[in-house]
């Protein structure tokens, strides 16, 4: 029977690698499945960054026809598998301007599965959810903010605001909740590092990718890595200072830049 692998999260728990590998081994997964990711549904991010920040219904009145285009654009055939994949999917990354939580996440979880529903009544649906020990999610998410936004907090400040929201134990829980008798799947971060293939490779795994297509997958390398303390330090210093906006993003990107922060190495 024909599945969609929804695979929206979360954030800051090797999504960019498994992104990373669906996309490079496309041609390989082509029998297994299609991969529906971030550059098939950029307008339907807009919706849903929207609706993270505001919570109101309203702001997800274009849902269905963003989703539309977003399946017109990855253009999956009919004999294939479908692999969703995209943390924004459930909403902003919690820390940033006015998103404070994962609660965006329940009802975007509704949307999602019941949209799929009616699109797809005869596919059968299973959500993937990777996860991070809380510790390890708080900071790769502080070091991501203190890049993109002027955060001036320091992370024992940012984790004790943030540390309900680094539970997503609790978040899954009330996630298989509200789209039972969706199943739900979790994934932790340890396991993904541990597999050969890296990330990408424990999904496809997990997701039931034959073992003679597995042994044809390429490994990626490592990209979206974190600044390093040096680097965060620089950061936070400059979300501090006097500077303007515009200057302290300029700065911020050129010390970005210099330090390939952000870029992907190849295995």
């Amino acid at each position: 029977m024909r599945q969609i692998f929804i695979h929206p999260g979360f954030h800051k728990t090797g999504t960019s690698s498994i992104q990373h590998f669906l996309w490079y081994n496309r041609e390989t997964l082509d029998p297994f499945g299609a991969p529906v990711m971030l550059r098939h549904m950029k307008p339907l991010l807009q919706v849903i960054g929207r609706f993270s920040r505001t919570l109101n219904p309203l702001d997800l009145m274009d849902y269905v026809a963003r989703m539309d285009d977003a399946f017109a654009v990855a253009a999956p055939r009919s004999d294939q598998n479908i692999i969703m994949s995209c943390e924004g999917l459930l909403g902003n990354l919690p820390g940033g301007p006015g998103v404070d939580s994962y609660a965006p996440s329940v009802t975007l979880a509704a949307y999602l599965t019941g949209y799929l529903s009616e699109r797809f009544p005869d596919v059968r649906q299973r959500m993937i959810l990777t996860t991070r020990d809380a510790d390890g999610w708080l900071f790769s998410t502080y070091r991501h903010h203190l890049r993109g936004h002027r955060l001036k907090l320091d992370f024992k400040e940012f984790a004790a605001l943030h540390a309900g929201t680094a539970d997503l134990a609790k978040t899954v829980a009330e996630v298989a909740e509200v789209i039972a008798p969706v199943p739900v799947d979790t994934l932790p971060m340890t396991d993904l590092q541990a597999h050969p293939l890296g990330p990408g490779g424990a999904l496809c795994e997990h997701l039931g990718v034959s073992p003679k297509i597995m042994a044809q997958l390429a490994p990626v390398g490592t990209g979206n890595a974190g600044p390093d303390t040096a680097l965060w330090q620089k950061f936070l210093d400059l979300n501090r200072s006097p500077l303007a906006d515009r200057a302290v993003a300029a700065e911020k990107e050129r010390l970005a830049a210099e330090a390939n922060l952000g870029g992907w190495r190849f295995a």
